[in-house]
């Protein structure tokens, strides 16, 4: 596997985590997941998440996607206050508001494509799996391309979305992940979004490509 292909594994796995709450089909897909172990050697997170499916690999699928059904809605959905929040805007809007001005840029990045969220006007464009599957969309269009000029275009627009979006609040949000809650599968997936984004962030402070 290449460096940009595991790049797109990661965030594939992001997004796993991250999009809606892990059923017992996700949680199955989670564990047949053949890079995690791989992973973990340079992630505590992704270690915990394997820790979180070696404990539980004899509960009952249901019974844990049930389990894993209340805790992501307890963290990122309500009802009550959102313990973690999952969108962008939120960090950065004076009155934590969703909908606020980082959405709009992040929107604006996505038409650039000629991209737009299923979820527009109903869950904002800067939910965590929303920005995940949009790096993981420049990520394949590189893979894809056999133009120097164009994959150089598509890594400096990579760097330049991560710089200024999604790697901007993985710092609090894995703060808030920490002290909401004690599972292991959410603890963890935090942990690797901030390793890997740190990872990423290092690693195009290198590409003389996009300097």
């Amino acid at each position: 596997m290449g460096v940009h292909e595991g790049r797109l594994y990661v965030y594939r796995l992001l997004r796993l985590l991250f999009e809606q709450p892990l059923s017992a089909e996700g949680l199955k897909a989670l564990q047949e997941q053949s890079g995690l172990r791989e992973l973990a050697e340079i992630s505590s997170g992704a270690q915990s998440l394997i820790d979180f499916l070696d404990a539980n690999k004899d509960t009952d699928s249901e019974t844990l996607g049930k389990a894993m059904l209340s805790e992501y809605q307890r963290l990122f959905v309500g009802p009550g206050p959102v313990l973690v929040p999952i969108w962008e805007s939120v960090y950065f809007d004076p009155e934590h508001l969703m909908f606020g001005e980082r959405t709009m840029e992040v929107r604006e990045c996505y038409r650039k494509y000629h991209l737009e969220s299923i979820h527009k006007n109903r869950q904002p464009e800067d939910h965590l799996a929303v920005e995940l599957e949009f790096m993981m969309y420049l990520i394949g269009q590189y893979l894809a391309s056999e133009d120097e000029g164009q994959q150089r275009e598509l890594l400096r627009e990579q760097k330049v979305f991560l710089r200024k979006h999604l790697a901007t609040w993985k710092d609090e949000f894995l703060q808030l992940m920490m002290d909401s809650t004690d599972c292991p599968l959410y603890r963890g997936g935090g942990q690797l979004l901030k390793e890997f984004l740190d990872m990423e962030l290092e690693m195009f402070e290198h590409l003389e490509e996009v300097s």
